[in-house]
């Protein structure tokens, strides 16, 4: 009868071998994937915003557990009805509360305090302001700082100063309404690194509890200092949010054109060079091919 079994005396690969071939074959055929667990975000801001729609497949479809929106300074019955039901499906609500260029800290503060109270029973985080750096209602504010005092005091005028005097004004207000929410500062375009450099000059923000960026690819900016802008985040021990940005097959005069797949590949090699990443985003914009 014909052996059915190897002799011991013939070569035959060792499994540790075969485990250790088979491990670099999925390692080259996979070169994309995200080296850990990533929280994930979506912001579909027409459907939830403008109509109050159930916003439960596009979340589905990015794998998603988290629901941001901005609010804008004005009443938005329809973002409340969305948001009560992402709640209720057991999904995370992230609310970014915009607000005028031209008002005072004290003034956005009051607006805080007027508009959070009905957002509050639902709200996972909130974010002070959305992209003040650039135009919103008006151009950005400055204020002046001074660091350290006698013959080395040096002071300078920056919006991030401005910023930071409307975070020292708001943030008691989120921990006063919302103390279940997670205090989210910056919230900066893609190309507000400086200002968000500018508004620490004084030192680690009291209560911040997460820093957010956008992300989109720019020309400038943007997706491609997320390793930079993350470990200075870091240094601050305070995890980064990339809390808005999406591929782009029509893209906007200051973003670089991105096929979902490059845009993939692109995300994940930021991913692993930026350990201080904590969350990305996919923001629905059809008029840039987002969906």
């Amino acid at each position: 009868m014909p052996r059915l079994l190897p002799r011991l005396d013939l070569a035959c690969p060792r499994p540790r071998r075969i485990i250790l071939a088979l491990a670099a074959l999925a390692a080259l055929l996979a070169p994309a994937a995200p080296v850990r667990a990533m929280t994930m975000q979506v912001d579909p801001q027409v459907p939830c915003l403008v109509n109050g729609d159930n916003v439960q497949p596009i979340l589905a479809a990015h794998r998603a557990t988290v629901l941001r929106i901005v609010l804008p300074d004005f009443p938005s019955p329809n973002a409340l009805l969305c948001i009560r039901r992402a709640r209720t499906e057991g999904d995370r609500v992230y609310v970014s509360m915009q607000y005028d260029n031209a008002w005072s800290p004290h003034r956005v503060a009051r607006y805080f305090a007027r508009t959070l109270p009905q957002y509050a029973p639902y709200v996972w985080a909130v974010s002070v302001g959305n992209e003040q750096d650039v135009r919103q209602g008006a151009r950005a504010r400055e204020a002046r700082v001074c660091i350290d005092s006698g013959r080395g005091r040096r002071c300078q005028r920056s919006a991030g100063a401005y910023y930071r005097q409307v975070w020292n004004a708001v943030e008691p207000v989120l921990a006063r309404v919302a103390p279940h929410a997670l205090r989210v500062y910056g919230e900066t375009s893609p190309w507000g690194f400086d200002y968000l450099k500018d508004s620490f000059q004084t030192g680690r923000p009291q209560g911040a509890q997460a820093v957010a960026f956008h992300c989109y690819d720019t020309k400038r900016g943007g997706l491609r200092t997320v390793p930079q802008v993350a470990a200075w985040a870091g240094q601050h021990h305070l995890p980064l949010w990339c809390s808005e940005m999406s591929d782009g097959i029509r893209p906007r005069g200051w973003m670089r054109r991105d096929t979902p797949r490059q845009w993939q590949t692109l995300l994940a090699g930021i991913e692993r060079r930026s350990p201080d990443l904590k969350m990305v985003s996919y923001y629905q914009w059809a008029q840039i091919g987002a969906r």
